[in-house]
Protein backbone atom coordinates (compact mmCIF):
# COMPACT_ATOMS: atom_id res chain seq x y z
CA UNK A 1 0.00 0.00 0.00
CA UNK A 2 1.41 3.34 -1.11
CA UNK A 3 1.85 6.10 1.35
CA UNK A 4 1.24 9.63 -0.04
CA UNK A 5 3.92 12.26 0.78
CA UNK A 6 2.91 15.51 2.39
CA UNK A 7 3.40 18.71 0.22
CA UNK A 8 6.27 21.03 1.21
CA UNK A 9 5.29 24.44 2.54
CA UNK A 10 6.97 27.73 1.33
CA UNK A 11 9.68 29.05 3.50
CA UNK A 12 8.74 32.66 4.36
CA UNK A 13 12.31 33.57 5.16
CA UNK A 14 13.43 32.69 1.70
CA UNK A 15 10.78 34.94 0.20
CA UNK A 16 11.74 37.75 2.44
CA UNK A 17 15.39 37.39 1.56
CA UNK A 18 14.58 37.18 -2.15
CA UNK A 19 12.37 40.25 -1.93
CA UNK A 20 15.07 42.26 -0.23
CA UNK A 21 17.57 41.13 -2.89
CA UNK A 22 15.34 42.28 -5.69
CA UNK A 23 14.73 45.55 -3.88
CA UNK A 24 18.44 46.13 -3.45
CA UNK A 25 19.00 45.39 -7.12
CA UNK A 26 16.31 47.88 -8.12
CA UNK A 27 17.71 50.49 -5.77
CA UNK A 28 21.19 49.90 -7.18
CA UNK A 29 19.90 50.27 -10.72
CA UNK A 30 18.10 53.46 -9.76
CA UNK A 31 21.22 54.87 -8.17
CA UNK A 32 23.27 53.78 -11.15
CA UNK A 33 21.02 55.39 -13.73
CA UNK A 34 20.55 58.48 -11.60
CA UNK A 35 24.31 58.87 -11.37
CA UNK A 36 24.61 58.32 -15.11
CA UNK A 37 22.06 61.06 -15.66
CA UNK A 38 23.94 63.34 -13.31
CA UNK A 39 27.18 62.52 -15.12
CA UNK A 40 25.68 63.27 -18.48
CA UNK A 41 24.13 66.47 -17.19
CA UNK A 42 27.46 67.55 -15.71
CA UNK A 43 29.25 66.90 -18.99
CA UNK A 44 26.91 69.24 -20.85
CA UNK A 45 28.38 72.32 -19.09
CA UNK A 46 31.92 73.63 -19.15
CA UNK A 47 34.02 73.39 -16.02
CA UNK A 48 34.53 76.38 -13.78
CA UNK A 49 37.46 78.62 -14.68
CA UNK A 50 37.10 78.19 -18.43
CA UNK A 51 36.93 81.40 -20.47
CA UNK A 52 37.11 82.43 -24.11
CA UNK A 53 38.87 85.70 -24.91
CA UNK A 54 38.42 86.67 -21.23
CA UNK A 55 34.68 85.88 -21.36
CA UNK A 56 33.87 83.27 -18.64
CA UNK A 57 31.90 80.29 -19.90
CA UNK A 58 32.38 77.95 -16.92
CA UNK A 59 29.08 76.42 -15.81
CA UNK A 60 27.44 77.16 -19.16
CA UNK A 61 26.18 74.71 -21.70
CA UNK A 62 27.47 74.91 -25.22
CA UNK A 63 24.34 76.71 -26.37
CA UNK A 64 24.57 79.17 -23.49
CA UNK A 65 28.26 79.78 -24.16
CA UNK A 66 27.54 80.36 -27.83
CA UNK A 67 24.83 82.88 -26.99
CA UNK A 68 27.08 84.71 -24.55
CA UNK A 69 29.92 84.99 -27.06
CA UNK A 70 27.64 86.26 -29.79
CA UNK A 71 26.10 88.83 -27.47
CA UNK A 72 29.47 90.18 -26.37
CA UNK A 73 31.18 90.28 -29.73
CA UNK A 74 28.25 91.59 -31.71
CA UNK A 75 28.35 94.89 -29.81
CA UNK A 76 29.03 97.68 -32.36
CA UNK A 77 32.48 99.21 -32.62
CA UNK A 78 32.66 102.96 -32.06
CA UNK A 79 35.02 104.76 -34.43
CA UNK A 80 36.12 108.27 -33.54
CA UNK A 81 37.52 110.67 -36.11
CA UNK A 82 38.44 113.81 -34.23
CA UNK A 83 35.22 114.95 -32.56
CA UNK A 84 33.01 112.80 -34.80
CA UNK A 85 31.71 109.50 -33.45
CA UNK A 86 30.07 106.68 -35.38
CA UNK A 87 29.17 103.04 -34.67
CA UNK A 88 29.36 100.05 -36.98
CA UNK A 89 28.63 96.36 -36.55
CA UNK A 90 31.49 93.88 -36.70
CA UNK A 91 30.04 92.43 -39.90
CA UNK A 92 30.27 95.83 -41.59
CA UNK A 93 33.93 96.00 -40.64
CA UNK A 94 34.72 92.61 -42.17
CA UNK A 95 34.89 90.64 -38.89
CA UNK A 96 33.20 87.28 -38.19
CA UNK A 97 33.27 85.10 -35.07
CA UNK A 98 33.09 81.35 -35.74
CA UNK A 99 31.49 80.23 -32.46
CA UNK A 100 31.14 76.59 -33.53
CA UNK A 101 34.83 76.27 -34.33
CA UNK A 102 35.71 78.16 -31.15
CA UNK A 103 33.72 75.82 -28.90
CA UNK A 104 34.89 72.73 -30.77
CA UNK A 105 38.44 73.81 -30.15
CA UNK A 106 37.68 74.42 -26.46
CA UNK A 107 36.03 71.02 -25.98
CA UNK A 108 38.87 69.22 -27.71
CA UNK A 109 41.31 70.83 -25.30
CA UNK A 110 39.38 70.01 -22.09
CA UNK A 111 40.43 66.87 -20.11
CA UNK A 112 38.15 63.90 -20.90
CA UNK A 113 36.86 62.05 -17.74
CA UNK A 114 34.73 58.93 -18.48
CA UNK A 115 31.81 57.60 -16.51
CA UNK A 116 33.89 54.85 -14.92
CA UNK A 117 36.27 57.42 -13.49
CA UNK A 118 33.21 59.37 -12.41
CA UNK A 119 31.91 56.31 -10.52
CA UNK A 120 35.16 56.19 -8.64
CA UNK A 121 34.90 59.85 -7.69
CA UNK A 122 37.22 61.16 -10.40
CA UNK A 123 34.89 63.93 -11.65
CA UNK A 124 36.01 66.83 -13.91
CA UNK A 125 37.90 69.43 -11.94
CA UNK A 126 38.00 73.21 -12.45
CA UNK A 127 40.18 74.37 -15.38
CA UNK A 128 41.64 77.86 -15.16
CA UNK A 129 42.29 78.39 -18.87
CA UNK A 130 41.45 81.20 -21.31
CA UNK A 131 40.90 79.89 -24.82
CA UNK A 132 41.26 81.93 -28.02
CA UNK A 133 38.45 82.74 -30.40
CA UNK A 134 38.28 81.41 -33.93
CA UNK A 135 37.64 84.52 -36.01
CA UNK A 136 38.18 85.86 -39.51
CA UNK A 137 39.00 89.47 -40.34
CA UNK A 138 38.72 90.55 -43.97
CA UNK A 139 41.28 93.34 -44.14
CA UNK A 140 40.38 94.34 -47.68
CA UNK A 141 36.67 94.49 -46.86
CA UNK A 142 37.40 96.73 -43.87
CA UNK A 143 39.68 98.90 -46.00
CA UNK A 144 36.98 99.25 -48.63
CA UNK A 145 34.37 100.09 -45.99
CA UNK A 146 36.54 102.85 -44.52
CA UNK A 147 37.36 104.19 -47.97
CA UNK A 148 33.66 104.37 -48.82
CA UNK A 149 32.15 105.56 -45.54
CA UNK A 150 34.85 107.39 -43.55
CA UNK A 151 37.34 108.98 -45.90
CA UNK A 152 34.86 110.87 -48.14
CA UNK A 153 32.97 112.19 -45.13
CA UNK A 154 35.71 113.08 -42.67
CA UNK A 155 39.01 113.45 -44.51
CA UNK A 156 39.76 117.10 -45.23
CA UNK A 157 42.04 117.75 -48.20
CA UNK A 158 44.69 120.41 -47.79
CA UNK A 159 44.08 123.63 -49.70
CA UNK A 160 46.43 125.92 -51.57
CA UNK A 161 47.06 129.59 -50.98
CA UNK A 162 44.91 131.99 -52.99
CA UNK A 163 45.70 135.55 -54.11
CA UNK A 164 43.86 138.46 -52.55
CA UNK A 165 42.84 140.84 -55.31
CA UNK A 166 44.03 144.47 -55.09
CA UNK A 167 46.85 143.47 -52.73
CA UNK A 168 50.22 141.74 -52.95
CA UNK A 169 49.14 139.10 -50.44
CA UNK A 170 47.64 135.63 -50.30
CA UNK A 171 45.21 133.77 -48.12
CA UNK A 172 47.40 130.94 -46.78
CA UNK A 173 46.42 127.40 -47.63
CA UNK A 174 44.94 125.21 -44.91
CA UNK A 175 46.37 121.96 -43.60
CA UNK A 176 44.42 118.80 -44.30
CA UNK A 177 43.45 115.65 -42.41
CA UNK A 178 43.94 112.17 -43.79
CA UNK A 179 43.00 108.79 -42.29
CA UNK A 180 46.08 106.67 -41.64
CA UNK A 181 44.71 103.47 -43.13
CA UNK A 182 47.80 101.42 -42.31
CA UNK A 183 47.48 102.15 -38.59
CA UNK A 184 43.67 102.15 -38.50
CA UNK A 185 43.18 98.55 -39.63
CA UNK A 186 45.17 96.91 -36.77
CA UNK A 187 43.51 99.21 -34.24
CA UNK A 188 40.06 98.20 -35.47
CA UNK A 189 40.99 94.53 -35.40
CA UNK A 190 42.18 94.83 -31.79
CA UNK A 191 38.89 96.47 -30.80
CA UNK A 192 36.88 93.74 -32.53
CA UNK A 193 38.73 91.10 -30.49
CA UNK A 194 38.19 92.93 -27.21
CA UNK A 195 35.03 92.34 -25.14
CA UNK A 196 35.28 95.75 -23.49
CA UNK A 197 37.64 98.13 -25.33
CA UNK A 198 35.44 98.63 -28.37
CA UNK A 199 36.24 102.26 -29.06
CA UNK A 200 38.83 103.17 -31.71
CA UNK A 201 40.34 106.63 -31.98
CA UNK A 202 41.18 106.51 -35.65
CA UNK A 203 44.76 107.57 -36.38
CA UNK A 204 44.71 110.69 -38.54
CA UNK A 205 47.64 112.33 -40.29
CA UNK A 206 47.90 116.06 -40.79
CA UNK A 207 48.83 116.95 -44.36
CA UNK A 208 50.65 120.21 -45.09
CA UNK A 209 48.96 123.06 -46.90
CA UNK A 210 49.50 122.98 -50.64
CA UNK A 211 51.89 125.44 -52.26
CA UNK A 212 50.57 128.20 -54.41
CA UNK A 213 49.55 126.98 -57.85
CA UNK A 214 51.98 128.53 -60.38
CA UNK A 215 49.02 129.17 -62.68
CA UNK A 216 47.39 131.29 -59.96
CA UNK A 217 50.65 133.16 -59.43
CA UNK A 218 50.82 134.00 -63.13
CA UNK A 219 47.21 135.20 -63.12
CA UNK A 220 47.90 137.32 -60.03
CA UNK A 221 50.95 138.92 -61.62
CA UNK A 222 48.99 139.71 -64.77
CA UNK A 223 46.17 141.19 -62.68
CA UNK A 224 48.74 143.33 -60.89
CA UNK A 225 50.00 144.64 -64.23
CA UNK A 226 46.44 145.27 -65.41
CA UNK A 227 45.47 147.15 -62.25
CA UNK A 228 48.63 149.27 -62.48
CA UNK A 229 47.33 150.84 -65.67
CA UNK A 230 50.62 150.23 -67.49
CA UNK A 231 49.90 149.46 -71.15
CA UNK A 232 53.41 148.84 -72.41
CA UNK A 233 55.33 145.57 -72.65
CA UNK A 234 56.08 143.69 -69.43
CA UNK A 235 58.13 140.50 -69.42
CA UNK A 236 58.81 138.57 -66.23
CA UNK A 237 60.93 135.49 -65.52
CA UNK A 238 61.15 133.84 -62.11
CA UNK A 239 62.53 130.50 -60.94
CA UNK A 240 62.82 128.93 -57.50
CA UNK A 241 66.42 127.91 -56.91
CA UNK A 242 68.40 125.79 -57.28
CA UNK A 243 66.50 124.10 -60.13
CA UNK A 244 62.81 124.83 -59.85
CA UNK A 245 60.46 125.25 -62.78
CA UNK A 246 60.51 128.70 -64.33
CA UNK A 247 57.49 130.98 -64.66
CA UNK A 248 57.96 133.12 -67.76
CA UNK A 249 55.43 135.30 -69.54
CA UNK A 250 55.09 138.57 -71.42
CA UNK A 251 52.10 140.88 -71.95
CA UNK A 252 51.72 143.99 -74.06
CA UNK A 253 48.72 146.22 -73.46
CA UNK A 254 47.53 143.32 -71.29
CA UNK A 255 47.53 140.92 -74.24
CA UNK A 256 49.80 137.84 -74.20
CA UNK A 257 53.04 138.00 -76.13
CA UNK A 258 55.49 135.19 -76.84
CA UNK A 259 58.28 135.64 -74.25
CA UNK A 260 61.95 136.39 -74.91
CA UNK A 261 61.58 139.64 -76.75
CA UNK A 262 64.93 141.22 -77.69
CA UNK A 263 65.73 144.09 -75.28
CA UNK A 264 68.53 146.60 -75.04
CA UNK A 265 70.54 145.06 -72.25
CA UNK A 266 71.96 148.38 -70.99
CA UNK A 267 73.86 147.76 -67.75
CA UNK A 268 72.33 144.31 -67.32
CA UNK A 269 74.96 143.14 -69.83
CA UNK A 270 77.55 143.73 -67.12
CA UNK A 271 76.60 140.39 -65.55
CA UNK A 272 77.85 138.52 -68.67
CA UNK A 273 80.97 140.74 -68.71
CA UNK A 274 81.72 139.77 -65.10
CA UNK A 275 81.23 136.06 -65.86
CA UNK A 276 83.45 136.24 -68.95
CA UNK A 277 86.27 137.98 -67.09
CA UNK A 278 86.23 135.34 -64.34
CA UNK A 279 86.26 132.67 -67.05
CA UNK A 280 89.54 134.04 -68.39
CA UNK A 281 91.12 135.02 -65.08
CA UNK A 282 93.05 132.70 -62.85
CA UNK A 283 92.96 132.71 -59.07
CA UNK A 284 93.62 134.64 -56.98
CA UNK A 285 91.58 137.45 -58.51
CA UNK A 286 93.72 140.60 -58.91
CA UNK A 287 92.67 143.47 -56.68
CA UNK A 288 92.57 145.73 -59.74
CA UNK A 289 90.10 143.47 -61.49
CA UNK A 290 87.97 143.14 -58.35
CA UNK A 291 87.90 146.92 -57.92
CA UNK A 292 86.80 147.47 -61.51
CA UNK A 293 84.09 144.82 -61.11
CA UNK A 294 82.80 146.48 -57.96
CA UNK A 295 82.60 149.85 -59.69
CA UNK A 296 80.97 148.28 -62.76
CA UNK A 297 78.29 146.49 -60.72
CA UNK A 298 77.58 148.77 -57.77
CA UNK A 299 78.12 152.14 -59.46
CA UNK A 300 77.06 150.98 -62.93
CA UNK A 301 80.13 152.77 -64.33
CA UNK A 302 81.02 152.05 -67.95
CA UNK A 303 84.78 152.83 -67.99
CA UNK A 304 85.56 149.97 -65.53
CA UNK A 305 83.62 147.60 -67.80
CA UNK A 306 85.71 148.65 -70.79
CA UNK A 307 88.91 148.37 -68.72
CA UNK A 308 88.08 144.82 -67.66
CA UNK A 309 87.49 143.69 -71.23
CA UNK A 310 90.58 145.46 -72.60
CA UNK A 311 92.86 144.18 -69.85
CA UNK A 312 91.66 140.61 -69.29
CA UNK A 313 89.91 139.64 -72.53
CA UNK A 314 91.22 141.45 -75.61
CA UNK A 315 92.20 145.06 -76.15
CA UNK A 316 90.21 145.37 -79.35
CA UNK A 317 87.75 142.47 -79.42
CA UNK A 318 86.89 142.11 -75.74
CA UNK A 319 83.11 142.52 -76.28
CA UNK A 320 83.08 139.75 -78.87
CA UNK A 321 84.82 137.41 -76.43
CA UNK A 322 81.98 138.07 -73.99
CA UNK A 323 79.58 137.16 -76.81
CA UNK A 324 81.54 133.97 -77.58
CA UNK A 325 81.39 132.94 -73.94
CA UNK A 326 77.62 133.44 -73.92
CA UNK A 327 77.34 131.33 -77.07
CA UNK A 328 79.37 128.61 -75.32
CA UNK A 329 76.70 128.54 -72.61
CA UNK A 330 73.98 128.15 -75.23
CA UNK A 331 72.69 131.73 -75.23
CA UNK A 332 71.83 132.83 -78.77
CA UNK A 333 70.22 136.16 -77.92
CA UNK A 334 72.69 137.73 -75.47
CA UNK A 335 75.61 139.63 -76.94
CA UNK A 336 77.92 142.62 -76.63
CA UNK A 337 79.16 144.02 -79.97
CA UNK A 338 81.18 147.03 -78.88
CA UNK A 339 82.73 148.92 -76.01
CA UNK A 340 80.80 151.44 -73.91
CA UNK A 341 82.90 154.54 -74.51
CA UNK A 342 81.40 157.23 -76.72
CA UNK A 343 82.11 156.65 -80.38
CA UNK A 344 83.17 153.02 -79.89
CA UNK A 345 82.88 151.15 -83.18
CA UNK A 346 80.33 148.42 -83.69
CA UNK A 347 82.57 145.37 -83.95
CA UNK A 348 79.94 143.11 -85.51
CA UNK A 349 76.31 143.37 -86.54
CA UNK A 350 74.71 140.44 -84.73
CA UNK A 351 71.41 138.90 -85.75
CA UNK A 352 69.61 136.68 -83.25
CA UNK A 353 66.36 134.71 -83.14
CA UNK A 354 64.94 137.33 -80.77
CA UNK A 355 65.82 140.44 -82.78
CA UNK A 356 64.61 138.73 -85.95
CA UNK A 357 61.05 138.48 -84.67
CA UNK A 358 58.39 140.37 -86.56
CA UNK A 359 55.57 140.19 -84.01
CA UNK A 360 57.36 142.37 -81.44
CA UNK A 361 60.33 144.59 -82.27
CA UNK A 362 61.51 147.26 -79.83
CA UNK A 363 64.40 148.54 -81.95
CA UNK A 364 66.96 147.31 -79.40
CA UNK A 365 70.51 148.64 -79.17
CA UNK A 366 72.80 147.15 -81.83
CA UNK A 367 75.62 147.10 -79.28
CA UNK A 368 74.15 144.95 -76.54
CA UNK A 369 71.02 142.88 -76.21
CA UNK A 370 69.60 140.08 -74.09
CA UNK A 371 66.40 138.20 -73.30
CA UNK A 372 65.04 137.45 -69.80
CA UNK A 373 65.34 133.66 -69.91
CA UNK A 374 69.05 133.77 -70.80
CA UNK A 375 70.06 136.31 -68.18
CA UNK A 376 67.91 134.38 -65.69
CA UNK A 377 69.60 131.09 -66.54
CA UNK A 378 73.02 132.74 -66.26
CA UNK A 379 72.22 133.93 -62.73
CA UNK A 380 70.98 130.45 -61.81
CA UNK A 381 74.29 128.98 -63.02
CA UNK A 382 76.21 131.46 -60.86
CA UNK A 383 74.07 130.47 -57.86
CA UNK A 384 74.56 126.74 -58.38
CA UNK A 385 78.28 127.21 -59.04
CA UNK A 386 78.72 129.03 -55.73
CA UNK A 387 77.12 126.10 -53.90
CA UNK A 388 78.89 123.38 -55.91
CA UNK A 389 81.04 120.91 -53.99
CA UNK A 390 82.56 119.39 -57.11
CA UNK A 391 82.93 120.08 -60.83
CA UNK A 392 79.93 117.90 -61.72
CA UNK A 393 77.61 120.30 -59.89
CA UNK A 394 79.06 123.34 -61.64
CA UNK A 395 77.54 124.12 -65.03
CA UNK A 396 79.24 127.52 -65.39
CA UNK A 397 82.52 126.89 -67.19
CA UNK A 398 83.63 124.06 -64.89
CA UNK A 399 87.38 124.02 -64.51
CA UNK A 400 87.66 127.71 -65.37
CA UNK A 401 85.20 129.38 -63.00
CA UNK A 402 85.40 128.13 -59.41
CA UNK A 403 82.79 128.17 -56.63
CA UNK A 404 84.78 130.84 -54.78
CA UNK A 405 84.73 133.05 -57.88
CA UNK A 406 80.98 132.51 -58.24
CA UNK A 407 80.55 133.52 -54.61
CA UNK A 408 82.52 136.70 -55.38
CA UNK A 409 80.05 137.44 -58.18
CA UNK A 410 77.09 136.97 -55.84
CA UNK A 411 78.72 139.19 -53.24
CA UNK A 412 79.32 141.93 -55.80
CA UNK A 413 75.72 141.77 -57.00
CA UNK A 414 74.52 141.90 -53.38
CA UNK A 415 76.50 145.13 -52.86
CA UNK A 416 74.37 146.84 -55.49
CA UNK A 417 71.99 148.67 -53.17
CA UNK A 418 69.72 151.17 -54.89
CA UNK A 419 66.50 150.88 -52.84
CA UNK A 420 64.44 150.69 -56.03
CA UNK A 421 63.03 148.25 -58.57
CA UNK A 422 63.17 144.66 -57.22
CA UNK A 423 64.60 145.87 -53.90
CA UNK A 424 61.71 148.25 -53.35
CA UNK A 425 59.23 145.39 -53.01
CA UNK A 426 61.21 143.40 -50.46
CA UNK A 427 60.86 143.46 -46.67
CA UNK A 428 63.99 143.51 -44.47
CA UNK A 429 64.04 139.70 -44.51
CA UNK A 430 64.61 139.66 -48.27
CA UNK A 431 67.90 140.52 -49.95
CA UNK A 432 68.50 141.03 -53.67
CA UNK A 433 71.80 140.38 -55.44
CA UNK A 434 71.00 142.11 -58.71
CA UNK A 435 71.98 144.36 -61.59
CA UNK A 436 69.60 146.96 -62.91
CA UNK A 437 69.68 148.71 -66.22
CA UNK A 438 68.05 151.58 -68.06
CA UNK A 439 69.21 154.08 -70.62
CA UNK A 440 67.82 156.87 -72.77
CA UNK A 441 67.09 156.09 -76.40
CA UNK A 442 68.00 158.24 -79.40
CA UNK A 443 65.03 160.51 -78.66
CA UNK A 444 66.55 161.26 -75.26
CA UNK A 445 63.65 159.59 -73.43
CA UNK A 446 63.50 156.57 -71.18
CA UNK A 447 61.64 153.67 -72.77
CA UNK A 448 63.11 150.47 -71.24
CA UNK A 449 63.90 149.49 -67.66
CA UNK A 450 65.24 146.18 -66.40
CA UNK A 451 66.36 144.47 -63.22
CA UNK A 452 67.86 141.00 -62.97
CA UNK A 453 68.71 139.38 -59.67
CA UNK A 454 68.78 136.56 -57.18
CA UNK A 455 66.50 137.17 -54.20
CA UNK A 456 67.36 135.44 -50.92
CA UNK A 457 64.39 134.96 -48.57
CA UNK A 458 63.43 132.80 -45.56
CA UNK A 459 61.09 130.82 -47.80
CA UNK A 460 63.69 130.07 -50.44
CA UNK A 461 65.93 131.80 -52.96
CA UNK A 462 64.71 132.62 -56.44
CA UNK A 463 65.61 134.30 -59.71
CA UNK A 464 63.62 137.37 -60.71
CA UNK A 465 64.03 139.13 -64.05
CA UNK A 466 61.74 141.99 -65.06
CA UNK A 467 61.88 144.03 -68.28
CA UNK A 468 59.37 146.73 -69.14
CA UNK A 469 59.11 148.88 -72.25
CA UNK A 470 56.83 151.70 -73.27
CA UNK A 471 56.58 153.23 -76.74
CA UNK A 472 55.93 156.56 -75.02
CA UNK A 473 58.17 158.12 -72.43
CA UNK A 474 58.55 155.82 -69.45
CA UNK A 475 58.65 157.76 -66.20
CA UNK A 476 60.95 156.20 -63.65
CA UNK A 477 58.49 156.43 -60.75
CA UNK A 478 55.82 154.68 -62.79
CA UNK A 479 58.18 151.86 -63.73
CA UNK A 480 59.65 151.62 -60.24
CA UNK A 481 56.18 151.24 -58.69
CA UNK A 482 55.37 148.36 -61.03
CA UNK A 483 58.73 146.65 -60.38
CA UNK A 484 58.23 146.90 -56.62
CA UNK A 485 54.67 145.64 -56.80
CA UNK A 486 55.57 142.61 -58.92
CA UNK A 487 58.58 141.91 -56.72
CA UNK A 488 56.44 141.82 -53.59
CA UNK A 489 53.80 139.60 -55.18
CA UNK A 490 56.51 137.04 -55.92
CA UNK A 491 58.21 137.43 -52.52
CA UNK A 492 54.92 136.70 -50.76
CA UNK A 493 54.26 133.72 -53.03
CA UNK A 494 57.45 132.07 -51.76
CA UNK A 495 56.96 133.26 -48.16
CA UNK A 496 53.32 132.51 -47.40
CA UNK A 497 53.99 132.19 -43.66
CA UNK A 498 55.83 135.51 -43.47
CA UNK A 499 54.24 137.83 -46.02
CA UNK A 500 55.21 141.44 -46.53
CA UNK A 501 52.61 144.20 -46.47
CA UNK A 502 52.43 146.78 -49.23
CA UNK A 503 53.47 150.12 -47.81
CA UNK A 504 53.35 152.14 -51.02
CA UNK A 505 50.50 154.30 -52.23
Amino acid sequence: MKVRSKPKQSDPIRWIIGGFGILFILISLYILFSDLSIYRQANRVYPAGVSIASIPVGGLTRAEAETRLEQVFSIPIELRYGEARMQFTPDELGWRLDTAATLDSLEAALPNTGWWQHLWGQSMTAVNTDFPMQVSFNTEACRAFLAENIIPRYDKPATAALPILYTTNYTPGQKGLELNMGAALPAIQDALRSPSARIVNLPVNETPALPLDPANLEVFLKQTILLSGFNGLVELYTQLLPQGDALHFAVRANEPVTPDVAYSAASTIKIPIMVSVFNHLGEPTPDLALGWMRAMITQSDNPPADALMRTYLDENLGPLIVTEDMRALGYQNTFLAGYFYAGAPLLQRIQTPANSRTDVYLDPDFYNQTVPSEIGDLLARIYRCAAASDAQQNDLFPGSVTPSECQMMLDLLAENKIGALIEAGLPPEGDAAHKHGWTSDLDGLLHTMSDAGIVATPGGDYILIIFINSPQQLFFDEGNWLFARLSQVIYNAFNLENQAAWLGS
